[in-house]
C-alpha cells in the first residue's frame, strides 16, 4: 500500500489536492475554464500560504463509485475480481495517470497524508462551494455509466474502518468547510 499519493494542482489563488472519485474531473474542468490550462501547474510544494483544499467523500459511496468506474472502463465483471485486493495500490506510474488507468477504489487517506490541507469540503457541499468560488457548478461524471453491483456491503465495510475513522474526524475538525465559512479564495 502506498502511504502517500500526491496530486496537487496550483493556481495563483490556491492549491487543490486531487482525490480520484471526489469530483476532481468537474473541479479540474472548472479550474481550466477560470484560470486557463497554462496557469495551472502540478506541484508537490506544500510550503505556501495559499489555501490548500480537498474534497472528501463517504468511503463506502466512494468505493462503489470507483469500483463501478473501473469495472465499466475495463469491461470486467464483478464476479471475476477479488474484492480484497482492490483497497490498496502501489504508487501509480505517470503513464497510467495520464491514461487514467489507476485504481479508483483505493482509500482517500493516502491523498490526504502530509499534504497539510487547510480546508476539507464534503462532496455533498461541493455544488455550493463551486458556485461560491467558480460562479457555477459542473457534474462531469456524476452517475455516468453506472452499473448495478451485487456486492456484500458488510464484506466491503470490513476494509473501510480506518477510512471512516479519518472521514468522521475530518467532518468534526475545524478544517471542515461549511458554506457559512464563506469563500476561501
Amino acid at each position: 500500500m502506498n502511504f502517500r499519493l500526491t496530486d496537487i494542482l496550483e493556481t495563483n489563488d490556491f492549491q487543490y489536492v486531487r482525490i480520484i472519485k471526489n469530483g476532481c474531473t468537474s473541479i479540474t474542468n472548472l479550474m481550466k475554464e477560470k484560470y486557463g490550462n497554462e496557469n495551472i501547474i502540478r506541484t508537490r510544494d506544500i510550503y505556501t500560504k495559499k489555501p490548500r483544499w480537498a474534497v472528501v467523500r463517504d468511503p463506502y459511496e466512494r468505493f462503489i463509485s470507483g469500483l463501478n468506474y473501473d469495472l465499466k472502463k475495463h469491461d470486467v465483471k464483478i464476479e471475476d475480481i477479488n474484492i480484497k485486493k482492490i483497497f490498496t495500490c502501489n504508487e501509480p506510474h505517470l503513464r497510467n495517470l495520464i491514461l487514467g488507468n489507476v485504481s479508483h477504489t483505493v482509500s482517500q487517506i493516502p491523498y490526504l497524508m502530509n499534504n497539510q490541507v487547510t480546508h476539507y469540503i464534503d462532496i455533498n457541499d461541493l455544488d455550493i462551494f463551486l458556485k461560491m468560488h467558480f460562479n457555477k457548478t459542473l457534474h462531469a461524471n456524476k452517475n455516468k455509466n453506472k452499473i448495478h453491483l451485487n456486492i456484500d456491503k458488510e464484506e466491503v465495510m470490513k476494509y473501510l474502518h480506518l477510512d471512516y475513522y479519518i472521514y468522521n474526524n475530518i467532518k468534526n475538525s475545524p478544517f471542515f468547510w461549511e458554506w457559512q465559512h464563506g469563500r476561501i479564495f
